[in-house]
């Protein structure tokens, strides 16, 4: 899967058609914000690998992720990316879809995450 498949996904939650031209603006900044969302879901996208016996998490560039270079999250992550990118898309042009589609991130982001059990481990002494 690519960050292209994301853009696309993204567009057609957008009702746009994918590369007709008219997104040139959308196509521009997607690969910024791809690269956010993968900083922002990273951890959980490497504890969602180790729990399910998944290869390693790829290196990837924090800043920018080409529309040609390979999703670097699990594909489980792809939904959740789609939905972040539309809302990111559509900010300043309609708040109101853009919440909508945020809220729908949030879900999808959620979903996957209750996907990762839990782990035991020692608990840190933040108050002293």
């Amino acid at each position: 899967m690519t960050v292209k498949d994301i853009y696309d996904s993204a567009l057609r939650l957008l009702g746009e058609p994918a590369d007709n031209g008219s997104d040139s603006d959308y196509a521009d900044r997607a690969p910024y914000i791809v690269a956010a969302f993968c900083c922002d879901a990273a951890q959980a996208d490497r504890d969602f690998r180790e729990t399910h016996a998944l290869s390693a998490q790829p290196s990837f560039s924090e800043v920018f992720l080409d529309l040609s270079a390979e999703f670097p999250l699990s594909p489980r992550f792809a939904s959740a990316a789609a939905y972040y990118l539309a809302a990111m898309l559509i900010f300043e042009e309609d708040e109101s879809r853009s919440d909508s589609l945020f809220a729908k991130y949030c879900d999808s982001l959620s979903a996957a995450i209750t996907e990762i059990p839990a782990r035991l481990g020692k608990i840190k002494n933040m108050y002293r």
